[in-house]
């Protein structure tokens, strides 16, 4: 039986070298054995969802690093079976239509989330 990881993804990790999307980390999930992965984009998260969203380019010890492309990410994962929602609510409190997600992004309900935790094994969050 796989493990059911949960990831919610709020926005980009601030911690990070670049404020990539952390769906990048997330393809050690989607492609190990045995677990089952639901990426659900919350809060600015959203914005990751969209198909020419991009995120900030950084640095490390002075050397620049490119910009990311959550779009190219996100289709990855979805190409590899991850599940990918978008919250209804933060979508309309953005302004933003979920026809203008990602192909294969589907949209669950604030109030849905917590059967998603429920029968989640593993649940992981990352907050901007």
């Amino acid at each position: 039986m796989p493990t059911r990881v949960l990831s919610l993804l709020r926005g980009a990790d601030a911690g990070a070298a670049r404020a990539a999307d952390p769906a990048l980390d997330l393809n050690a999930y989607a492609v190990a054995e045995d677990v089952e992965l639901t990426l659900v984009l919350k809060d600015a998260g959203v914005e990751l969802g969209l198909e020419h969203a991009t995120a900030r380019p950084g640095s490390v010890v002075g050397v620049d690093l490119p910009a990311a492309e959550p779009a190219t990410d996100l289709l990855a994962l979805l190409g590899s079976g991850v599940t990918v929602l978008a919250v209804t609510e933060d979508l309309a409190a953005r302004g933003l239509d979920p026809g203008e997600l990602l192909p294969g992004i589907d949209i669950v309900a604030e109030r849905d989330l917590s059967l998603l935790v429920a029968t989640s094994d593993v649940t992981l969050a990352t907050t901007s």
